[in-house]
């Protein structure tokens, strides 16, 4: 199975407080955050094209520094969904797995079973069971506590038949729906079920620069 990679990178990742895009971050291998996250994709044989989605602002720096690689680019949009969307109509494989930019470390087993999942489904993401106890809060009062059994944490990539993503992108646009992931428009907007694959706890999104010790 072939399949194209969408890496959103057009946020400016101000929770760092670095005073620079976190994605320039240099890890202790010598590559860039987001020359790493790419470097995953790029090094799989069966991801047949890669598409940055950059800011404007980034866009030159980014495209500097894959100036050897065999990679794409595109504008993204206010919002990550607006970005994902216009990374979605430059896509040419029949599947693609859409993923942050900011997630370093996915692993060559997650692609796989990401992969393989495919193979039989047409939606499907990394997932994992959340380790703490979860409290839902409304004006400071806990209201609920969700059975920690049934809770997962979302991860990336999120991976889609193309022309299923694009055709929920669609329908959201068209009812005014703003979701906070893919799967999210999937199961709101799309006609197929999205099924969970075993992530990994090291798939993490750098946010914060405690994200990034020893890294």
């Amino acid at each position: 199975m072939e399949y194209s990679a969408v890496i959103v990178a057009a946020g400016t990742g101000s929770r760092m407080g670095l005073g620079y895009n976190k994605l320039l971050f240099q890890l202790k291998n010598g590559n860039t955050i987001l020359e790493e996250t790419v470097s995953k994709f790029y090094e799989d044989q069966r991801c047949k094209q890669i598409i940055i989605v950059a800011s404007e602002y980034d866009m030159e720096t980014f495209q500097t520094m894959f100036k050897d690689k065999p990679v794409e680019f595109t504008v993204g949009g206010s919002t990550r969904q607006d970005s994902v969307y216009e990374g979605l109509k430059k896509v040419k494989q029949e599947y693609v797995f859409i993923h942050d930019g900011a997630r370093p470390w996915i692993s060559k087993d997650c692609i796989n079973r990401i992969v393989e999942t495919l193979k039989t489904k047409d939606a499907c993401l990394l997932m994992m069971p959340v380790k703490d106890t979860i409290k839902v809060v409304e004006n400071g009062k806990i209201v609920n506590t969700p059975q920690r059994s049934t809770l997962y944490l979302a991860q990336t990539p999120q991976a889609f038949l193309t022309k299923k993503i694009i055709e929920a992108y669609d329908q959201a646009y068209a009812k005014g729906i703003q979701a906070t992931d893919d799967a999210q428009i999937m199961e709101l907007c799309g006609n197929c079920e999205v099924y969970m694959v075993e992530g990994s706890y090291e798939n993490m999104k750098v946010t914060t620069k405690e994200d990034i010790e020893g890294k």
